[in-house]
């Protein structure tokens, strides 16, 4: 009767037992499958996701060091150019200071140099004596740097003898009309032309012109 009833619970305990390994059997093959989707999402990850972005960090820091190494030259390229140019900007600096020396004698417009006064001039012109005319004449020169200004500041008599030799033939007819006025100009500017060094009178202008 004993052996019946052991028989009996060993029955009974069977099936839960058989529930029991069931339910292991299938915890392992949940856990499995767990762990071969996390190994493939790791992989595809790794495959699509990581390495590209690691591939266009290593583009983007290679281009910057390209574009890093490239400043450097194109600002050795610009000196370097600049350099160049530097000759070019003397020879324009000289042929705008041949230009002006040019120009000279033809008057009516400043050029810029510095001026020399030569202060009022007062002469009897040439013509009828028994009805002397004067001439009061105000003349500027125009010279091309300060320092030919300062010989000429120191030649100033010598200038004013100059124009008042010019203005020893000229008659208040002659001077009355424009075209005497330029050659009186071209005039001056010659004799003072022989007292400065060469091209460095500019221009002459007159300040004062009255005859009377």
């Amino acid at each position: 009767m004993a052996d019946k009833k052991t028989d009996a619970d060993q029955e009974k305990a069977a099936p839960k037992a058989k529930a029991k390994l069931n339910l292991f059997e299938n915890k392992a093959i949940v856990l499995g499958v767990i762990v071969v989707a996390q190994a493939v999402v790791a992989i595809g990850l790794t495959q699509f996701v990581i390495v590209p972005r690691l591939k266009g960090g290593g583009e983007a820091a290679a281009a910057a060091a390209e574009h890093g190494a490239g400043i450097p030259a194109a600002e050795g390229e610009g000196k370097h150019a600049g350099g160049e140019a530097k000759p070019e900007k003397k020879a324009e600096k000289k042929e705008k200071k041949e230009k002006k020396h040019e120009k000279k004698g033809e008057g009516g417009e400043e050029g810029g140099g510095t001026l020399v006064d030569l202060q009022e001039i007062v002469v009897t012109l040439a013509g009828d004596s028994a009805r002397p005319r004067y001439l009061r004449l105000g003349v500027n020169i125009e010279t091309a740097d300060e320092e030919i200004k300062m010989e000429l500041d120191e030649k100033r008599p010598q200038l004013r003898d100059a124009v008042i030799m010019a203005l020893s033939d000229k008659t208040a007819a002659m001077l009355s009309t424009p075209e005497g006025k330029k050659r009186l100009r071209e005039e001056i500017f010659s004799r003072a032309s022989e007292l400065s060094p060469e091209g460095g009178v500019l221009n002459v202008f007159f300040t004062d012109l009255v005859v009377q």
